[in-house]
Order: structure tokens, then C-alpha cells, then sequence
């Protein structure tokens, strides 16, 4: 944890937090029906529109459990590389974790942020509807499409504004810019050092002591990699792991409202006041 602390500074308390969340959160199992089993039932004489409103709903929260659960996770296993590649002195392996970090962080926020104000702002109709008492038909396309984009999304050649095409790197890192201005200069870098160029040896040469313009490769420079670097972004790590774990926190809080997963007596701990929309996802909960 001193590692993380001094590499993450105050977001590594979302560590501690994912690790008390995993061991309940992880026990839910999900269970979704196939479009062929749906296409079919939905002209059988068994349809009725309070129970195709049971489907959406339950399939909706579903979806943005397992997302939210596995984004943690995911936010987890970068932090814990970041960390493990600093230890051993492995510039580039920290390089290469920092860069996952960003890249999973921005799809993160890029699929989940507005999900968790859009089941707060709805959570009436979506109760009524696990209920099975809502009559008139719903819909929650908008929101399923981002979880869909989130959980199923790869690299494809087909055609694009297909939810299921994964975007390039470069457009989820760059949902990070609010709260990481030089994020794609920063991104940049670590690419380079990742890729078979000269950012990934340079770093090696050090330079004569008698300053006659000579150098020496040196096996023993990582740590004064990774400190130079981290000085040029003091802060960067920091926010993405805050970026990458607040919008599945605010979920799970939200599902709790529904009582169908099990309840994380550890997000007590999270104070909705302290998030960016957490005082206004507070508030439509108890409207």
C-alpha cells in the first residue's frame, strides 16, 4: 500500500475500497435471456407488457452491475501492474501499466458516466417495473447500448457506429482531458516508450561524468526514469484511477436501490457529496 499511496496519493484509498467491495459484489450471479428466446416470446400468447417491462429493467440493472463490477476489477489490476512494475524498477513495464491504466480508464468513463444519474433519475419507473406493475411500454436503449458498447465492444472491421466496435485508444484517453489536461501529450509518451523506439533505450544512456560528451549504457536507470517522468506529470496517475472508479462506484450506490444485488455495506465509506454528481444522484433518489 506505500507503493500505491505514493503513486496514486489519495485515490489509493479507491483500492482498499474495490478490494472490500470484490468478495460480495463477485458473488452475484447473472442470467440474461437470448434475442432469439425474446423475439420469440414476444409474439407467443405468454407476453404481456408488464412482463417485457420485467426484462428491460432486470437486463438494464443487470448489465450495469456486471460493467461496473468488472471496471473495478480492471481499475484494480492496472493499479496493482502500475505498482509491481515500479517495485521491480521495470521503467518500461511501468510505462506500458500507466498506459493501460489511461486507455481503461477513459473507456471507463467514456461507457459508465452517465449511467448511474440516468438510473437515479429513473429509478421510480425501473422499480415499478422489476415490480411488474408498469403498463406502458418501456424503453432504455440509450443506456443499454453503452453498457452493451462497454462489456462487448472489440476491435472489428465493421462498418462504423457499430456499438459493438471498440473506438480507437486514442478516443477513450481523451475523455480523461477534463481532468488530465496534457493527457494526450502524456498519452503520447508512454506509447513511444512502449513501442520499439528510441524512447524505450534512451533512457539507458548516461552521460559521461567529465561532461566531454560521452555516455555509458546503464542497466541501473529505471527509478531515475520513472521519477523524472512522474515529475513532468505529478498528478496524472492520481486522477485517472479517480476517473476510472467513481462512475462504477456511483452505480453500484444506485443499485442498491433496487435491493436485486447484494448490498456493499463498504460503500458507506463513499460520500456522494465528495463526487462530481453525487449530491444531485442523492437527490433524485429521494425524489
Amino acid at each position: 500500500m506505500l507503493t500505491a499511496t505514493k503513486l496514486f496519493k489519495r485515490a489509493a484509498l479507491f483500492l482498499d475500497l474495490i478490494d472490500e467491495i470484490t468478495p460480495t459484489a463477485s458473488t452475484h450471479e447473472y442470467t440474461f435471456v437470448s434475442d432469439e428466446w425474446f423475439s420469440h416470446w414476444m409474439s407467443s400468447a405468454q407476453y404481456t407488457v408488464e412482463e417485457c417491462n420485467h426484462i428491460i429493467a432486470l437486463e438494464l440493472i443487470e448489465k450495469a452491475h456486471l460493467a461496473s463490477v468488472a471496471a473495478l476489477l480492471r481499475a484494480r489490476r492496472w493499479a496493482d501492474a502500475t505498482c509491481l512494475m515500479y517495485d521491480k524498477k521495470n521503467f518500461v513495464g511501468w510505462a506500458a501499466s500507466f498506459r493501460g491504466l489511461l486507455e481503461s480508464a477513459g473507456d471507463t468513463y467514456d461507457g459508465l458516466l452517465r449511467i448511474p444519474i440516468a438510473l437515479a433519475h429513473h429509478h421510480r419507473e425501473i422499480s415499478r417495473c422489476l415490480a411488474g406493475k408498469e403498463q406502458n411500454l418501456v424503453g432504455a436503449q440509450e443506456l443499454e447500448e453503452a453498457l452493451d458498447h462497454f462489456v462487448h465492444a472489440k476491435w472489428t472491421r465493421t462498418k462504423k457506429g457499430d456499438i459493438l466496435k471498440a473506438r480507437e485508444n486514442i478516443d477513450y484517453v481523451r475523455m480523461l482531458q477534463k481532468a488530465i489536461p496534457d493527457v494526450e501529450s502524456l498519452y503520447h509518451r508512454l506509447c513511444s516508450i512502449c513501442h520499439p523506439s528510441s524512447a524505450s533505450i534512451d533512457y539507458f544512456n548516461e552521460p559521461s561524468p567529465d561532461k566531454r560528451g560521452g555516455f555509458k549504457i546503464s542497466p541501473t536507470r529505471d527509478m531515475a526514469a520513472i521519477s523524472s517522468f512522474s515529475a513532468e506529470f505529478p498528478n496524472a496517475l492520481q486522477h485517472a484511477l479517480m476517473m476510472h472508479s467513481n462512475p462504477p462506484l456511483l452505480i453500484l450506490r444506485v443499485l442498491h436501490t433496487f435491493k436485486v444485488h447484494p448490498q456493499l455495506k463498504a460503500l458507506r465509506k463513499y460520500d456522494l457529496k465528495q463526487i462530481n454528481g453525487g449530491s444531485e444522484i442523492e437527490r433524485l433518489l429521494k425524489t
